[in-house]
């Protein structure tokens, strides 16, 4: 069954449920109907058509464009918001000339968190794979109004948002999150929201309980700290996962229906085997640390430039480039991206540790590592920009830290440098920590 005829089959159970909605003031809001009707619409407008763009800033257009190119069996291209409009003429003019899997196929942009944006071509049955994967978790029922706060041009907004919720008769409420990312998807009337895992800390700011199921993560790690606030201050349990652009954002979550445990990402995913292999292609004993490789249907079939490198192993399982292992329950646990990692002997830290061990100290706000000069360089966003601060912040990483990666740098920032999926871009990092001669 394709993607479109699975929405029409929830559409003909009630047509006049909502569907989707813009959450900014006066946005649109289309019931299954509608949207159906939207969808045929803007199929008619575009016959013939060979690239269908899917505008991230327009959540609902972006839907209902996406629908039509599966109408078409077309391509469509994903843009972020933020892209600017040079960006998006050089990527569309790279995808034209290029084959279309039979039936269509999608183009996200990897993160480009390491080395440059890939185009990441995703099938039907890959997205229809990751979208109802957890549905024998019962994350999402029929009737649920879901807010969604980030873009559909993010994969696990549009997957694990959109998708997943139009496919099981849910509403997907798109919004942009400011002060309070709880509250506003409170009184969008939700019961559940999606948040990129940077926007946990801004969530743990506010004590107010609120009215939401569940808030779950993706885009990153979370502070354990912020997640510990929201669940006891705010009363909302917060899962997080791990997935890529190339597995359409499918890998481990947890799960709602058990306990949170802390420091994992949780379960693999229905359908998703998950190895730890070690440099050899060898497999990882439980608890050993090694490269996370994903094989299942959601993974996708390969870039869309030959240039790019072949991501799959001898076995066929798709290198992530990140480590991790699996924990004595099964879980699956993640140390960080294998390219900003630093080894002295036997030992190895990843940014990621080096990070949540700096954001552990009461005066940062948020954290970055990078490598740097052989060791580790830190931007912080801290709470105030006192010279005294920034010495506790240094005394407390020669405490916490191991000799070989105590930052050689500390540089206060107003913010810190993200990928357009959220997360952090070491590569901004790392360059910004090479030309400043603030901070030491």
């Amino acid at each position: 069954m394709s993607l479109l005829s699975r929405l029409e089959e929830v559409a003909r159970a009630d047509p006049r449920r909502p569907a989707v909605e813009d959450g900014t003031v006066g946005g649109e809001r289309l019931t299954y109907g509608a949207l159906l009707a939207a969808i045929e619409r803007r199929a008619a407008e575009l016959p013939g058509t060979s690239l269908v763009t899917l505008d991230g800033g327009r959540p609902v257009e972006f839907m209902i464009d996406f629908f039509a190119s599966r109408a078409l069996r077309s391509r469509a291209l994903s843009h972020p918001p933020s892209a600017p409009a040079a960006l998006r003429e050089i990527r569309e003019a790279a995808v034209r000339g290029a084959p279309v899997r039979e039936g269509g196929d999608v183009l996200f942009y990897s993160s480009g968190s390491v080395g440059p944006a890939k185009a990441v071509p995703l099938s039907d049955a890959g997205l229809e794979a990751a979208a109802l994967a957890f549905v024998p978790w019962s994350d999402v029922h029929a009737g649920d109004r879901l807010a969604i706060g980030l873009s559909p041009a993010q994969i696990f907004g549009f997957v694990r948002g959109g998708l997943n919720a139009l496919l099981v008769g849910a509403e997907a409420v798109f919004f942009k999150p400011h002060r309070d990312p709880l509250a506003e998807a409170e009184r969008l009337g939700a019961n559940a929201v999606l948040l990129p895992s940077a926007l946990l800390t801004l969530a743990a700011r506010h004590a107010s309980p609120v009215r939401l199921s569940a808030l779950r993560c993706g885009g990153g790690t979370v502070a354990e700290s912020d997640a510990r606030v929201v669940e006891s201050a705010r009363g909302v349990p917060v899962r997080t996962g791990y997935g890529l652009t190339e597995s359409c954002g499918l890998g481990s979550r947890q799960r709602g229906d058990r306990p949170r445990r802390p420091g994992t990402s949780g379960e693999p995913a229905p359908g998703m085997e998950v190895a730890i292999v070690r440099e050899d292609g060898s497999a990882c004993a439980p608890g050993e640390p090694g490269e996370i490789r994903l094989r299942g249907p959601a993974v996708f079939e390969g870039y869309l430039s030959a240039d790019d490198p072949d991501p799959f192993d001898a076995e066929g399982r798709l290198r992530t480039g990140d480590a991790g292992f699996l924990d004595e329950s099964g879980e699956l646990c993640v140390r960080g991206r294998l390219a900003f990692a630093l080894r002295a002997g036997d030992r190895i830290l990843f940014a990621e540790e080096v990070e949540a061990a700096i954001a552990e100290h009461p005066g940062v706000a948020e954290a970055a590592a990078a490598p740097w000069e052989r060791s580790f360089g830190i931007l912080v966003v801290v709470r105030d920009g006192s010279a005294a601060l920034l010495d506790e912040i240094r005394a407390h990483a020669q405490r916490r830290l191991p000799l070989f990666a105590r930052p050689r740098r500390l540089v206060p920032v107003s913010s810190i440098p993200r990928t357009a999926s959220g997360k952090v871009d070491r590569l901004a990092a790392s360059q910004w920590l090479s030309r400043t001669t603030a901070g030491g």
